[in-house]
């Protein structure tokens, strides 16, 4: 009995020991976690709860046009006692949080002939757009396709009525655009550009008792002339009226002749770009003046020039 009441005598000096040295700790010091991202401490938290409920809200946000998102690397934790004015920051924390967080977005995609156009929210909003466009032309070639980025202005989405205004004047330059490819295009190539820029002269067809061959564009002297599309130089040289004279060949039995230049900048077996500088105008052969004779032959024959270009 006499032991006993010593042990528990002491056993209370312990205990009121260890709870004053604890209240002394909590005085002085109070518990905080460490978070680290990569071994990196980013700041002190108070609850490490809060910051794993804050990441599991990110990752299963429903944040508008947000597919997913992942946080790229996991916080860590370590427990510590600090001074007592020791701030902890978790708007910090959670700022770094979202700082190492990636975000996939998505819209939906409104394709016209394959190309993406415009970006709708839902495809309820993309299907309307459709919808609409195509009770006015059931032959628009129009799709809807779900887009992912991770650059939200890449694919931001627009209100129905915008998208529908928007598209509607894309399909209308589309149409025009693909309206001029066709008038320009001569036995499948399409005559992307305009040799030079000048007032039309003397036109096609019959002249002074004769047939004009070809359409002749008058500007100074030496001003550049263009290919009018891509192809193979088979003549670079003198000839005959032409003067100094190129002829490119662009396949399908479709050609083009340049005449009257001062300069030739080319030579036979010069592959051709559209655009590519060939010469430059002149008034050499049977010319009054500086000026591009311009022939556009199919088959050896010579047609219109203006059914094509300068309409």
């Amino acid at each position: 009995m006499h032991y006993t009441k010593e042990i528990f005598k002491l056993s209370k000096i312990i205990l009121l020991g260890l709870l004053l040295i604890t209240t002394i700790i909590l005085i002085k010091y109070k518990p905080v976690y460490s978070v680290y991202i990569d071994g990196n401490e980013i700041g002190y938290i108070d609850n490490k709860n809060d910051v794993e409920d804050y990441i599991n809200h990110i990752c299963n946000s429903n944040e508008a046009n947000v597919a997913f998102a992942s946080v790229n690397k996991m916080p860590e934790y370590e427990f510590k006692l600090v001074n007592n004015n020791m701030q902890t920051d978790e708007s910090q924390v959670k700022q770094l949080i979202d700082d190492n967080t990636t975000k996939t977005y998505t819209s939906y995609a409104i394709t016209l002939n394959g190309e993406n156009k415009m970006y709708l929210a839902s495809m309820e909003d993309a299907e309307e757009v459709v919808r609409n466009l195509k009770e006015e032309n059931k032959d628009l070639q129009l799709g809807i396709l779900q887009v992912y980025s991770e650059n939200l202005e890449e694919i931001k989405a627009t209100d129905v009525k915008e998208a529908s205004i928007s598209l509607a004047k894309n399909v209308k330059e589309q149409e025009e655009k693909e309206r001029k490819i066709k008038q320009r295009t001569i036995n499948g190539i399409y005559l992307a550009v305009k040799p030079i820029s000048g007032v039309i002269t003397s036109r096609y067809g019959s002249r002074w008792g004769s047939t004009h061959t070809g359409l002749d564009i008058a500007t100074s002297l030496g001003t550049p002339i263009k290919a009018v599309a891509a192809g193979t130089v088979t003549y670079a040289g003198v000839k005959g009226s032409y003067g100094n004279l190129v002829i490119i060949n662009h396949g399908n039995n479709v050609q083009t002749y340049y005449a009257h230049c001062s300069k030739i900048y080319v030579s036979k077996g010069d592959k051709i770009e559209a655009g590519d500088v060939i010469s430059a105008v002149g008034s050499t052969g049977n010319s009054t003046g500086p000026h591009l004779h311009l022939e556009i032959r199919i088959n050896g024959k010579t047609v219109n020039p203006q059914n094509y270009l300068y309409k």
